[in-house]
C-alpha cells in the first residue's frame, strides 16, 4: 500500500462551488481505476472547522505502485488536474496499516490527516509498533469508518489518515470535508479482510 496526498491552496475568495462541481462530474471517473485502493476528494474552506485556507486536497491509498504511476504520468487523470491548477507537489508515504471502523464507508463525511515526527533518538521499529497499536485503538472509535497509518522515511514522519461518518475530534488532525469517495480496491487494503 502506498499513501499519496497533494493540496492545492486556492485564493481566499475562491468560489468552492467550482471544486464541488468538478468533483461531482469527475470523481466517479476513478471509481473503477485499476490499482487504486481509495481516493478521498477532500476540501477545506476558509472559516469552516478552523481552516484558514480554501483547499482542494485529494488523498489516495494505492493498492499498487503501478496504479499510482498510471494515474500520475501515464494519462490516468492527473494531467487534467495539472491543466486546471498547475502541477502540485505530491507527498508519498509507505503504507503500514489500514483498518476499518464501526461506521460504514458509505457514510463518510469527513477526513482527518495528522503527521508526527519520529524523533531521531527513537528506534523507528518501536515507534511504528506503538503507532500501530494506537491506530487499532482509534479505529474502533465511534464515527470512525477507516484508519490508515503510513510513514515517510525521507524525514521520518508518520501519518495517520482517517475517514469519519460524524464530526471528528479536534485531536484527530486537520479536518477536511469529503466530497466523493472512490474505493475500487479498499477491501484488499483493510487488515483482516
Amino acid at each position: 500500500m502506498e499513501a499519496m496526498h497533494y493540496a492545492i491552496t486556492l485564493p481566499a475568495d475562491y468560489d468552492m462551488a467550482i471544486i464541488r462541481a468538478r468533483v461531482a462530474s469527475k470523481g466517479p471517473l476513478l471509481d473503477d481505476f485499476p490499482g487504486l485502493g481509495l481516493k478521498a476528494y477532500l476540501i477545506r474552506e476558509k472559516g469552516v472547522r478552523g481552516s484558514t485556507v480554501n483547499q482542494y486536497a485529494p488523498f489516495y491509498l494505492w493498492a499498487s505502485p503501478e496504479g499510482m504511476g498510471r494515474f500520475l504520468w501515464e494519462g490516468g487523470g492527473f494531467a487534467g488536474l495539472v491543466a486546471a491548477f498547475g502541477r502540485p507537489s505530491v507527498r508519498r508515504w509507505a503504507g503500514l496499516s489500514c483498518l476499518s471502523g464501526p461506521s460504514s464507508l458509505s457514510n463518510v463525511r469527513f477526513a482527518t490527516l495528522r503527521e508526527q515526527a519520529i524523533a531521531a533518538d527513537i528506534d523507528p521499529s518501536g515507534a511504528i509498533a506503538e503507532a500501530r497499536e494506537q491506530l487499532a485503538i482509534e479505529a474502533v472509535r465511534e464515527g470512525s469508518c477507516l484508519s490508515a497509518l503510513a510513514v515517510d522515511p525521507t524525514d521520518w514522519k508518520q501519518m495517520v489518515f482517517r475517514l469519519w461518518a460524524s464530526e471528528p475530534p479536534e485531536e484527530a488532525g486537520s479536518t477536511y470535508e469529503v466530497l466523493h469517495l472512490s474505493r475500487p480496491g479498499v477491501d484488499g487494503l483493510i487488515a483482516g479482510v
